[in-house]
């Protein structure tokens, strides 16, 4: 039999042992890609720079509906992440002292100083490690050239999040590891999760300085930090048409741009308003603040 040959028997030792080296090293490429990008997303969140870390999560994403194809366009992409991390990090030092000193003076400027050295060290950094996952990526692909077809690095479930101030670690929960991503793309990108409480047509995110209200279509529509609280209550909400629904009236401790002292939450359901409530108080425990009315 033809099978029997010992030229088959060298072929088929050959490709298996080709197959075996390829997934290998494709393996070890995608697990070490996995551990640079999570390496980069905690580094950005010690840069300190919200606006930073949003940025950046947002350019990952798009990122990912053009992935790497091979080696050659990983040390590409990767090469212009680690130019972007110098500008942004020495941009950063640059600009910070003067926005600081410009809102609040000398302590300002002080203030914009540290954290322009921070961005200064930690950015180029975290484009390097962006660059190290690029070319990962690069590898892995070129190396598995016949699963290139398949989606590259899709995960099955968002990655585990940590709560509050000390990080703290509690068993998986599929729904806060989800609201924990979904705070990366909003104007809290950078601050530490909390909790969140889901209202039906709405959610609300809140970090361990502020909560953030996102409409059904992902808009921001309310956005309080807890310090700037001064009372909340629960009640009915008339709404246009006569109807009522339940939700919060926050008391502010100062006036809006707008010469507003209340914010206006409406939740619905009086469940959700109770829900929301109890976490809003939790949120102002976990700041530190006690004079707020509950």
């Amino acid at each position: 039999m033809a099978e029997l040959n010992p030229i088959f028997v060298v072929d088929g030792v050959a490709k298996g042992t080709g197959s075996l080296a390829r997934n290998a090293v494709g393996g070890i490429a995608g697990s070490a890609s996995l551990l640079t990008d999570t390496l980069s997303k905690n580094m950005a969140v010690l840069t300190l720079d919200r606006k930073y870390a949003q940025k950046r999560d947002r350019a990952m994403r798009e990122g990912r509906a053009n992935e790497t194809k091979n080696i050659v366009d990983g040390l590409g992409s990767g090469g212009q992440k680690i130019f972007k991390g110098v500008l942004d990090g020495v941009t950063g030092a640059v600009r910070y002292p003067i926005r600081g000193a410009e809102k609040d003076g000398v302590e300002g400027f002080a203030k914009g100083v540290g954290k322009g050295l921070l961005g200064l060290v930690v950015k180029p950094f975290i484009g390097l490690t962006d660059a190290a996952t690029d070319v990962m990526k690069g590898v892995k692909s070129s190396v598995e050239a016949d699963n290139l077809n398949l989606e590259y690095n899709t995960q099955i479930r968002p990655r585990r999040c940590f709560y509050g101030k000390e990080r703290s670690f509690r068993s998986y929960h599929i729904k806060d590891a989800t609201a924990a991503a979904l705070m990366l793309t909003t104007s809290l990108a950078g601050e530490l999760y909390l909790t969140h409480c889901d209202m039906g047509s709405q959610i609300a995110l809140l970090s361990v300085r502020r909560i953030l209200i996102l409409g059904e279509d992902g808009r921001e529509k309310t956005i309080v930090r807890f310090s700037l609280m001064k009372g909340i209550q629960i009640q009915e909400i008339p709404e246009p048409g006569g109807e009522k629904q339940w939700g919060l009236i926050i008391l502010l401790k100062e006036p809006r741009k707008d010469l507003s002292e209340v914010e206006v939450i409406t939740c619905g359901k009086k469940t959700f308003a109770l829900d929301l409530y109890a976490k809003i108080k939790d949120g102002c425990a976990t700041a530190g603040i006690d004079d707020i009315n509950l």
